[in-house]
């Protein structure tokens, strides 16, 4: 198993340290956080694989504080509740990784769910990380056609033709083809 970087938060000195023991003997690197302020500041420090937040956190909220680290992309957040009302499951359907850890804390549970959240973290990641790159290709075949369609128009030449000399000429001037494509779009769009 990976060890993982952990921020366990939490008013409760008492939950906090126990969770914490749990995850150190499975060899993860753990810190800890009373406060919120304190969460968010050693989350943008150290960036933590995953945090694990009391939902009884003092200072901010616990789920104002958790949509910070979401949304400044720092890590993903599960929380440890004792209570689990509609409420608490309308709130945590908007996070990146919806898990939960209820109290009294089992460290099988616990194991499991770390686990199972650092997982999808890894899944999510992966394909953000696709969908970007597809993003970006499908950004560069639109300027490649566009400019291919001023060269069509500007030579009087076929589509064909065209894209091979936009090749040919990426190639001479050491440039892609989408370089190439935004200095003729440039110029010409």
């Amino acid at each position: 198993m990976e060890k993982y970087k952990i921020l366990v938060a939490g008013s409760d000195d008492r939950c906090r340290e126990m969770v914490s023991e749990l995850l150190k003997k499975r060899g993860h690197k753990v810190h800890q956080a009373a406060d919120s302020g304190t969460v968010l500041r050693i989350s943008r420090s150290i960036v933590p694989d995953l945090v694990i937040m009391d939902v009884n956190l003092s200072g901010i909220n616990a789920y104002k504080t958790a949509r910070i680290i979401e949304e400044d992309k720092v890590s993903s957040v599960i929380f440890i509740t004792n209570n689990l009302d509609s409420g608490f499951y309308e709130k945590i359907k908007t996070m990146n990784i919806f898990a939960y850890i209820i109290k009294p804390i089992n460290s099988e549970q616990l194991y499991q769910t770390v686990e199972f959240s650092i997982y999808n973290i890894e899944k999510v990641k992966n394909l953000q990380e696709k969908i970007l790159s597809l993003e970006t290709a499908l950004e560069s075949r639109k300027k490649i056609d566009r400019a291919k369609g001023i060269v069509m128009k500007r030579l009087k030449i076929s589509e064909d033709e065209a894209y091979k000399y936009l090749r040919k000429k990426s190639m001479d001037l050491c440039i892609s083809m989408d370089k190439l494509s935004e200095k003729i779009i440039n110029k010409y769009g």
